[in-house]
């Protein structure tokens, strides 16, 4: 006969719950957030910059024609606002073995201060200058399909465009994907963390050719659809996880109407991915948490001219996207990530209202709401612009892309 002794054997429960992984952030260490001191009160940041001057070849004796100057208004505004919210009871804290409002604080703030970074890095959009497989011996407009190779030469590209804006090439800097840096790795350069071995803090993870590296899950993803012919019922479209289905009669969430015409369907897509929580006759709003991430960070513009719909997604990392068309003209023909190179400061940033929890509480309810929100404006200058460069790099190579926000 066996011992049975299992009800006298306790359950021990750790002092602490498991960590939450969170992108690192960037945006701070590349940013001008100088203008915060100004901005106690208002939402408007004004910047304005002279018209451009020029010489003129000068006679003894005759007039020199007298030029007229136009300083341009430049305005950052500070109007983006976003929120969390959760509710704990009570009894819920007494009883707990964790600080259940400080956890999921933190995890908000977290989650908050990841937004406005994703924003900052996708200012590639307003760079200056950009880089792509034509900048490096290959074929102009299209993506660098990155490789120990030729990943020298990006770096190469990126600080002969600063060069050629007349910018102080001082302070430069590079926002790699993982995947890119994987590839430097690979390549053997070394990364010199001599100065200071700031490894790790707000991403830095070394120098290479004198930019300051930082490597970021945040950075913005592109594809580009190409969509010829009407689809067949039942072909999808499917996106960082998110499938939209063309079919006859939308009932279910990502439904898309098949209205007869291509361009006509590819606009009811376009108009879903613009506006994802709205259900219509023609397509059928995503569900809650889709529409959410969607909605604050997806972009979708339909080209009729070129048969193309262009989606643009900020914070992904790298958007994935697969599809089953029936047709075979119709495919995913671009993949884009964005990584960002330039001078740092250049990208205006300005938080009013940092993430801070805030505690109320609920009247009818032993417990309490807990809160929080962020208000901030982020804006390239036309100076600032100069000091950018959009580094274009081919993702299709690269394995899924990051955990979303």
């Amino acid at each position: 006969m066996a011992n049975s002794f299992a009800a006298d054997f306790p359950e021990i429960w750790s002092r602490v719950q498991q960590k939450q992984f969170f992108k690192e952030t960037v945006a701070v260490a590349i940013a001008d957030v100088s203008a915060k001191s100004q901005m106690g009160v208002g939402d408007t940041f004004n910047k304005p910059y002279r018209s451009s001057n020029s010489i003129q070849t000068y006679t003894r004796g005759t007039s020199i024609t007298i030029d007229d100057k136009t300083d341009t208004q430049e305005q950052l505004s500070i109007t983006t606002q976003y929120a969390t919210g959760f509710y704990i009871d009570d009894m819920d804290s007494i009883q707990s073995n964790y600080d259940l409002i400080a956890g999921y604080a933190k995890d908000d703030a977290d989650l908050l201060n990841i937004q406005i970074d994703g924003d900052v890095l996708a200012e590639y959009a307003n760079a200056t200058s950009s880089v792509d497989d034509g900048d490096i011996g290959g074929t102009s407009g299209n993506p660098i399909v990155l490789s120990t190779s030729n990943i020298s030469a990006v770096f190469g590209a990126a600080h002969s465009k600063l060069a050629k804006q007349n910018v102080s090439l001082k302070n430069k800097f590079a926002v790699l994907s993982p995947e890119f840096e994987n590839i430097l790795v690979q390549y053997g350069a070394g990364r010199d963390t001599s100065s200071g071995d700031k490894a790790q803090n707000n991403g830095f993870i070394g120098r290479f050719y004198g930019f300051d590296l930082f490597m970021s899950n945040n950075l913005t993803g592109e594809v580009v659809i190409s969509m010829v012919t009407e689809p067949t019922a039942s072909d999808t479209i499917v996106l960082d996880g998110i499938t939209f289905t063309f079919v006859a009669s939308p009932a279910a969430a990502g439904d898309v109407d098949l209205s007869g015409t291509v361009d006509t369907t590819r606009g009811y897509l376009e108009g879903l991915i613009n506006a994802p929580t709205t259900t219509s006759a023609t397509v059928i709003a995503l569900s809650s948490e889709n529409a959410r991430r969607v909605g604050r960070n997806w972009t979708a513009t339909n080209d009729d001219t070129a048969n193309t719909l262009t989606v643009v997604a900020k914070g992904v990392g790298r958007l994935v996207a697969s599809e089953t068309f029936t047709d075979a003209t119709d495919s995913v023909t671009k993949e884009t990530q964005h990584n960002l190179m330039g001078i740092k400061g250049n990208i205006s940033l300005v938080i009013q209202k940092s993430p801070m929890p805030k505690i109320k509480d609920v009247e009818t309810k032993m417990g309490s709401n807990i809160l929080n929100a962020i208000l901030y404006g982020i804006k390239t200058f036309n100076d600032g612009a100069k000091n950018l460069v959009d580094v274009q790099i081919d993702s299709t190579t690269f394995s899924a892309g990051a955990a979303n926000i």
